[in-house]
């Protein structure tokens, strides 16, 4: 896991200056990458790296790294899984390695198969290579978006990187993306359309590549990859022991590192059913580890602490070491510039920064690789209170026998009551932007205080999703959800959030094959008898323990911010920034309005997004956003 940096010259240049401005980038993202760095300058490009050792910490694994004759220069950040598959299979074909890295595996894949390696990649990754050649630089990013690619264009050069950090280096990025600002304040997206908040800067898509020559003043972009079609219903035989077998496939490719692998544990499913299958693991002596730390952010005395879960899953893991962190708000007045520089875009939610100092801690003590359960929730129908309505509506149009059985396991599974029900499924025939606005307006409040022709000038940007007569509407909604919606953003900022510290985060339910498998499933698999994931349920039933297979609700990574608005240090920085004159003078919002919101004690309970207005005011304040 690294940083990646690089400059393609548009014209005539001084290698001189791509140096020393592509060593500028590198410092900008040092963070990623404090045990190594490089830089390249072979006009028209320039390359440069910041290494963060996990596999062959030995000096064989510096970037920009070369083939045996230096015609073919790669920089490249993630982790390729089947590194050492692929290795064996180069090595039979004749190719030579002189190091232990992914990194070697993705240059000499490249010199047997081209741009068709990344059908063979399993991991996460965004790289460039530069092949001296045919004089091109050929550029990927993985298939689910977990490692970034930035880029944007300067007056003789483009310019791409793994942060906007390293972008704004050399280049004056002072303009929001104000389309992707009104989604984000009004709605709660950063929707991954290939734009960023910042105007001018746009990212390379999942799953597509692209191929650059000399005085080409564009990056013509391809599709590499896309989610298979959903099988016929009904379940076929064998699925659900497959996909354990997958899943643990996907855990033990995670845990090939160089250094110790800890993991993120919560009370939840996904990290439960991972945490069982490390311990199964350690027993059998396959993981190259004696025991695994597993660390948990507790909450002492609120409702979604979820230490007791903890410590029952840990009876049945005696391999697994708990680990409890207790993130808090006194803080946060005082981290909340950090924090802010750190993330570098506005985040959804008070949870990324619970995340971030959770991060912190891990690098303290030593952590350089964790894992997650991150991923099952969206290929699997996880979020049981957003997804219900999409599945009622699906049995009413396509099995209408079945809709009030479905309905009353919900109410009896999912704690749901009619109303809510009635609700969900309205929304679900509403289609996406339709039932955003109603949010927006009625139940969070925050599309009020944003000014008219803010809101008119921005208001057809959300993509649209509208209701499917035929019957589909939970794949559909689960395959944005995947790509256009939700996962990205978490994507994002636990990058930005672990990568700000120097800690790589690995997601077995990421393994393509696992959301390739899951996109296939019928709908009964993934949510029917009023339980979502069923088929994760039933492959790891009797191992995990019952009271959190059965659990109700399901809380996500959630954080007592009510509480810590309330600390006297955070309530004297609210009222600072609420009366700066940058706030006061902002042409996207009332300001007074805005700002009363923001003193109301009560308004986060009344729903109001008071962490996503705060964000971006300090966003615009620290980033000199000056069109805000």
């Amino acid at each position: 896991m690294c940083g990646i940096n690089g400059l393609l010259a548009l014209g005539p240049t001084e290698p001189a200056r791509l140096q020393a401005l592509v060593a500028r980038m590198n410092d900008a993202i040092a963070h990623r990458g404090p045990d190594d760095e490089g830089v390249l300058v072979r006009l028209p490009v320039a390359l440069g790296h910041r290494r963060l050792a996990i596999l062959d910490l030995s000096p064989a694994g510096h970037q920009p790294m070369h083939n045996e004759d230096g015609t073919l220069s790669l920089v490249f950040n993630g982790e390729i899984y089947n590194y050492l598959e692929l290795a064996a299979e180069l090595r039979a074909a004749g190719h030579v390695f002189v190091s232990n890295t992914d990194s070697e595996v993705i240059l000499h894949a490249y010199e047997e198969w081209g741009e068709d390696c990344l059908q063979r990649f399993n991991g996460m990754f965004a790289f460039a290579l530069w092949d001296a050649r045919t004089q091109r630089l050929f550029a990927a990013r993985d298939r689910l978006g977990v490692k970034p690619f930035f880029i944007a264009k300067g007056p003789d050069f483009i310019a791409f990187s793994s942060e906007i950090a390293g972008l704004r280096a050399v280049l004056p990025l002072d303009h929001a993306n104000l389309a992707k600002l009104h989604d984000y304040l009004a709605y709660g997206y950063r929707t991954n359309d290939g734009q960023t908040l910042f105007e001018g800067v746009i990212e390379l898509p999942p799953a597509h590549c692209l191929r650059w020559a000399p005085g080409e003043r564009e990056l013509p972009m391809r599709r590499y990859w896309q989610l298979p079609a959903q099988a016929a219903e009904p379940l076929e035989a064998g699925a659900t022991e497959a996909y354990a077998h997958l899943l643990r496939d996907a855990l033990r490719l995670r845990f090939r590192s160089d250094v110790p692998v800890a993991l993120l544990q919560s009370g939840g499913i996904d990290s439960s059913v991972l945490c069982t299958l490390v311990d199964d693991e350690l027993a059998a002596g396959r993981l190259g580890q004696h025991e695994v730390l597993a660390f948990t952010a507790i909450h002492p005395g609120h409702p979604f602490d979820e230490s007791l879960a903890v410590r029952e899953l840990m009876k049945v893991c005696p391999r697994v070491r708990s680990v409890e962190l207790q993130p808090g708000g006194a803080a946060l007045a005082e981290d909340f510039f950090a924090y802010v520089d750190a993330m570098q875009e506005p985040t959804g939610s008070a949870a990324s920064y619970a995340h971030w100092v959770l991060m912190r801690r891990l690098r303290a003590e030593g952590i350089k690789v964790v894992l997650n359960g991150q991923g099952a929730d969206e290929a699997l129908a996880g979020y049981g209170r957003y997804v219900r309505g999409y599945r009622l509506l699906d049995l009413l149009l396509r099995q209408p026998s079945r809709l009030i059985p479905e309905a009353l396991a919900m109410r009896r599974n999912m704690a749901s009551g009619w109303g809510g029900l009635m609700a969900q499924t309205a929304k679900a025939m509403l289609g996406r932007r339709a039932a955003s606005k109603a949010r927006g307006w009625w139940s969070e409040q925050g599309l009020r205080v944003l000014q008219r022709d803010f809101r008119a000038a921005h208001d057809a940007h959300l993509p649209e999703l509208g209701m499917d007569w035929q019957g589909h509407n939970l794949d559909r909604h689960l395959r944005s959800q995947m790509l256009d919606y939700g996962f990205n953003q978490i994507l994002h900022y636990e990058d930005q959030s672990s990568m700000s510290h120097g800690v790589e985060i690995r997601s077995p339910f990421v393994d393509y094959r696992l959301i390739e498998m899951a996109f296939r499933l019928p709908d009964d698999a993934k949510f029917s008898g009023g339980l979502t994931k069923r088929i994760l349920r039933e492959a790891f039933a009797g191992r995990v323990p019952a009271a959190i297979l059965q659990a109700r609700t399901k809380l996500g990574f959630a954080i007592p911010l009510e509480s810590w608005l309330q600390e006297p240090a955070m309530r004297a920085f609210v009222q600072q920034l609420l009366t700066s004159p940058a706030f006061r003078s902002r042409r996207i919002w009332d300001s007074a309005a805005l700002a009363r919101r923001l003193q109301d004690p009560q308004a986060l309970r009344r729903g109001f997004p008071v962490w996503r207005y705060l964000m971006a005011e300090l966003w615009m304040q620290r980033f000199g956003i000056s069109n805000g």
